[in-house]
Order: C-alpha cells, then sequence, then structure tokens
C-alpha cells in the first residue's frame, strides 16, 4: 500500500508531494534519513512499518512512502513508479520539475485515478486520458474570468456523466473510447540493446598458437580474435497507433519471432493467437504509443564464440582493442557492419586507473576529451556508414611527467618497469545506429484485419524502423 509520492530535483528540493493521509510525514522530515541511508538498493527501511522505495530519473527522484505488508509483491513499487512516469510523460513530454510544478493540479488528478486508498487502480494512461484532460478544470478556471468558471463547471458536470458512461463501456481497458484521428497511421520500432563483456585474444597466424594477453603487436603476422565471455540482447517491440476507431491488426514476425523463448508480451495480444501461430501478434492497439513485446536473446546459450561474435559482426560494431607490447601505447579501432543504414553517436568510453591519464596520439574521426581523473571519452557524431575509425592513444601518469635529473638512471629503469603496466583497463561503447538488428528480428507483414469506426476508404500509413543500441557494451585489456 501506498501512503505518499515525493518528486524532488537533483538538489534534493522538493517540487510535489502528493499523500492520502494527513497524518503522513511531510518530505523535510524524511530527507535526513533517506540522507543517511547507506544500502545499495532502492528500498529504505524506515521501521517496522514502512520503508522508502527510491527512483532516480534524468534529473527527478521519486520516493514511495510505502506499508511493509507481509507477502507484498517486491516489485510493486518500482512498477507503479514506472507506470506513473509513463503517465506523465503522455501528459507533459519530457520531464523536468518546471512542467512538474506547473502542471501539479494535473498530476494530482493523474494519481486520484491511479491510485485508490494507496492501492494501484486505472494505471493504463489510454483510459487515464478518459478520465484526466490534458489541461485540467482547475487551471482553466485559474486562467480566466467568471464566464471560464462557468464554462468549467459545465464541462465537469459533463465529464462526470462521461466517466459514469465509461465505467459502463470499458469493454477495452488499453484503449480509449472513441478515438478519432485526421491523420490515420501506425508504426513499429524493433529496438534491440546490446550487452557485452569481451576479451581480446590473439591468434598467432605462422604457427597457429593461441593465447591471451593484454600487450600484443599490431603487425600482419598477429590476428585479432574477440572471446566473448559474456552477452546477452535485450530487445522490444514498440508500436505506436494513430487510428480511429477500434481497429483489430495482426503482426506477422519472421521465423526469429517464432523461436522466442518466453517473450513478455502486452495485455492487448491474444494470446490463444500466439500459441497457435507463433510469431504473429493479433492484437487490438493502445491509443498512442505501446510496448507489445519484450523479449532476450542469451548469447551465452550460442555454441560457439565464433557465431555470437558474428552475430554483433554482422549488425552492429565491433572493436579492435590492441595494447602494444612492452609500450603504454593503445589503439581502439571501429569496425561498422555493412548493414548499418544510419549511424546516430558512437561514444568510446576509456578508463584506466585513477592515477594515470588517458593521452591522445592520434584519431582518424571525431574528438577526444578527458572527462575526469582516469577517463576520457572518444566522440564520433555524424558518422558515415562504411568507415572504420581508429583512436591511437597511450597512457601516461605523473611518473611520465614529473622526472626529477636526480637520479637519471634509476628513475628511467623505474619508468621502463611501469610501462609494462600502464594500459586502460576496459573500453565501454555506448551507441545507437539503425538498420537490421543483431537477432534478425524483422516485420514481414502488419495488416488491419477490422477496423471498426476507421472507414472502407481510409488506407493508414504504415512504417517499420529497426534500432540497436548498446547497454553494457565491455572490451576489457
Amino acid at each position: 500500500m501506498i501512503d505518499a509520492l515525493y518528486i524532488s530535483d537533483s538538489t534534493n528540493s522538493l517540487i510535489y508531494e502528493f499523500s492520502i493521509s494527513l497524518e503522513t510525514p511531510k518530505f523535510k522530515t524524511l530527507l535526513p534519513k533517506i540522507l543517511a541511508s547507506t544500502t545499495t538498493t532502492n528500498k529504505i527501511i524506515l521501521n517496522s512499518q514502512y520503508f522508502i522505495h527510491v527512483h532516480h530519473e534524468s534529473s527527478l527522484s521519486y520516493y514511495l512512502l510505502c506499508q511493509n505488508d507481509e507477502g507484498s509483491n517486491p516489485l510493486f513499487p518500482q512498477t507503479f513508479i514506472q507506470r506513473l512516469i509513463e503517465a506523465m510523460e503522455d501528459y507533459f513530454g519530457d520531464l523536468n520539475a518546471t512542467k512538474i510544478e506547473a502542471n501539479n493540479d494535473t498530476l494530482t488528478l493523474i494519481l486520484y485515478q491511479m491510485l485508490d486508498d494507496g492501492t494501484p487502480h486505472v494505471t493504463d494512461f489510454n483510459k487515464l486520458r478518459d478520465l484526466v484532460s490534458y489541461k485540467s478544470f482547475l487551471s482553466k478556471i485559474l486562467s480566466g474570468a467568471t464566464t471560464a468558471a462557468s464554462k468549467a463547471t459545465g464541462r465537469s458536470t459533463s465529464t462526470i456523466d462521461l466517466i459514469k458512461a465509461n465505467d459502463n463501456t470499458m469493454d477495452i481497458p488499453w484503449r480509449r473510447n472513441n478515438v478519432k484521428h485526421t491523420n490515420n497511421e501506425m508504426y513499429v520500432d524493433i529496438i534491440e540493446t546490446v550487452n557485452l563483456v569481451i576479451k581480446p585474444v590473439i591468434k598467432n597466424s605462422k604457427n597457429g598458437q593461441t593465447f591471451d594477453s593484454a600487450f600484443y603487436s599490431s603487425s600482419r603476422q598477429h590476428s585479432v580474435d574477440n572471446h566473448l565471455i559474456s552477452g546477452y540482447i535485450d530487445g522490444e517491440v514498440s508500436f505506436l497507433s494513430r487510428l480511429t476507431g477500434v481497429p483489430s491488426l495482426e503482426l506477422a514476425l519472421n521465423h526469429v519471432g517464432s523461436n522466442l523463448t518466453l517473450p513478455s508480451l502486452h495485455r492487448c495480444i491474444n494470446l490463444d493467437t500466439w500459441k497457435e501461430r507463433r510469431g504473429i501478434l493479433s492484437f487490438i492497439p493502445p491509443d498512442g504509443k505501446s510496448t507489445l513485446m519484450k523479449y532476450q536473446v542469451d548469447l551465452n546459450k550460442i555454441a560457439t564464440n565464433g557465431q555470437k561474435i558474428n552475430m554483433i559482426k554482422s549488425s552492429s560494431i565491433d572493436t579492435e582493442f590492441i595494447c602494444h607490447e612492452n609500450s603504454s601505447e593503445f589503439e581502439i579501432r571501429l569496425n561498422m557492419a555493412q548493414s548499418i543504414s544510419k549511424i546516430d553517436f558512437v561514444t568510446v568510453e576509456i578508463v584506466c586507473e585513477e592515477d594515470k591519464q588517458v593521452k591522445l596520439n592520434r584519431v582518424t574521426h571525431g574528438d577526444f576529451a578527458v572527462k575526469q581523473k582516469g577517463k576520457g571519452e572518444w566522440n564520433l557524431r555524424q558518422l558515415k556508414t562504411g568507415v572504420s575509425p581508429v583512436f591511437y592513444g597511450s597512457i601516461i601518469s605523473e611518473t611520465n611527467e614529473d622526472d626529477d635529473d636526480d637520479d637519471d638512471q634509476q628513475q628511467e629503469e623505474e619508468k621502463n618497469r611501469k610501462s609494462t603496466t600502464q594500459k586502460p583497463i576496459y573500453i565501454r561503447l555506448v551507441y545507437s545506429h539503425r538498420g537490421p538488428v543483431p537477432s534478425g528480428l524483422k516485420v514481414d507483414s502488419l495488416k488491419i484485419v477490422s477496423a471498426k469506426g476507421l472507414g472502407e476508404t481510409v488506407k493508414p500509413y504504415k512504417g517499420v524502423k529497426y534500432i540497436t543500441k548498446s547497454g553494457s557494451y565491455i572490451v576489457r585489456s
């Protein structure tokens, strides 16, 4: 059970507060306990009766004051916050402190619908839009004179009648009633997030010997193979619907979709159709944005390392991370798959020990910046497809810069000894690009099975987009 919601900015200043009881403690009394907490989880236990669930997103912090009920679902607070954020973004767009303060009355009306005496009630934003106007009645009253107030009173009366009618006609709980659009269109986005931990492996082409090392030459006699230590792909099928009436749609995926194991499906998906015809999503779509399906591809279950790496090479960005032998120099080469149609951005984070720094020697594309101790960023924007950017750098430390002349020989020996250990710890890739996704999932067809209220002559516009992003993409030295 939820007793209160607090939203603060990055400085812990309260910007919104909602409570179901006058006895609920104020945020300023809870803040010292929140700041004093040393827990590494998002659950802060206050006492045997209450706990606070914390969620940080963008520049905002969300705090749910919950009762410590036995047998309650531990995912319940986080799920509620995610639904709330989705609803707020649907109403207000990108969230920030200014928008929340300007729309606190609308947010209060939303929470009155989402919570019934502390228990989640209406959490689907399609139904919330039927119950709560985009511009609240209070805002209209405050912005107008007596005439505007009388109109708002009349509208509120009609809204009560509409809510009563909706209670009797909620046949499709995830879709608004009486949906109308001037331009009818529908879009499918298949988005996959790549999570990898890779270790470079050197293959000696002369004698076929294979060994694992952070220090190796980039000469032609050695080839670089990446060994996948751990990896998985998170995917989702997002849908944007702007269709009049109550349409029934059928989305057909290719053979990859029929082989997905244990996908998470939106409640609008017809489960009987999915069980009988794997890879076919039959549904009445929510109005606006929704996620029809989430899935995961476990790369660790693929038989050979070559198959795992080729899945990334053929459709995304592959790396060659080379640390030179007996030197603090290294190079990073990015190999873009030919199937990539557009690169949104690529950032390579280079991480070394805090007492050392990353130095740029030469770069073929992009620019480099030192962000903090032991970390640098190689940024590539407006990068064309088909190129292979290369970064040449080295690791420097105080020993490299502050040599004294008292004992040159001793310092030179110490410098040479340390040079063999001066290397990046790892690099992290952050990127987004368009083109076929690594799993190979595609949309074969999207058709309207029935269109109640849409009209027989209306032909909605259809669009499909494939996006690949990096999650935790790490290449060790």
